[in-house]
C-alpha cells in the first residue's frame, strides 16, 4: 500500500482520471459520445467487475472488510451502476452533453473506491 492505498484504489484513479480527461477533451471539442469517450468509461465499468470479484474472492480468504460488509457492497455495487448509467444515458441522447455526463463518472468512482477501501481495511 502507497500512503494507505491498495493497489485496487490506484488502479481505478488512473482510470477513472483518465476516463474523465478523455471524455473532458471530447466535450470541449464538441463532439457527441463516440467510440474513445464511451470506451473509456467502459474500461472503468469492466474494472469495477473484476473489482466485484476480487472483493468477492477476498471476503472468502480474510476476514473481510473492517466496516460493515453491507455497506461496503452497497457502495460497490452503486459504483457499478454509475458508469452503466452514464454509458446508456450517451446511447439514447447523442448531444456533447452526453460526453460530459460520461467525465463525470471517473471522479465520482474514485470517491467511491477510497471510501470502499477505508471501509475495507480502517474502519
Amino acid at each position: 500500500m502507497i500512503a494507505g492505498y491498495d493497489v485496487w484504489f490506484w488502479i481505478a484513479a488512473v482510470l477513472g482520471i483518465l476516463a474523465a480527461l478523455i471524455c473532458l477533451i471530447q466535450f470541449f471539442r464538441g463532439k457527441a459520445p463516440d467510440d474513445l469517450s464511451q470506451g473509456s468509461v467502459l474500461i472503468l465499468e469492466a474494472f469495477l467487475v473484476v473489482y466485484l470479484i476480487g472483493s468477492i474472492v477476498m471476503q472468502v480468504l480474510t476476514d473481510g472488510p473492517s466496516g460493515d460488509a453491507w455497506e461496503y457492497y452497497g457502495y460497490l455495487l452503486t459504483a457499478m451502476l454509475i458508469p452503466a448509467g452514464t454509458f446508456i444515458w450517451s446511447l439514447t441522447e447523442r448531444t456533447r452533453w452526453s460526453t460530459l455526463m460520461l467525465a463525470v463518472a471517473g471522479p465520482i468512482i474514485v470517491v467511491m473506491v477510497q471510501r470502499m477501501n477505508v471501509l475495507w481495511y480502517y474502519y
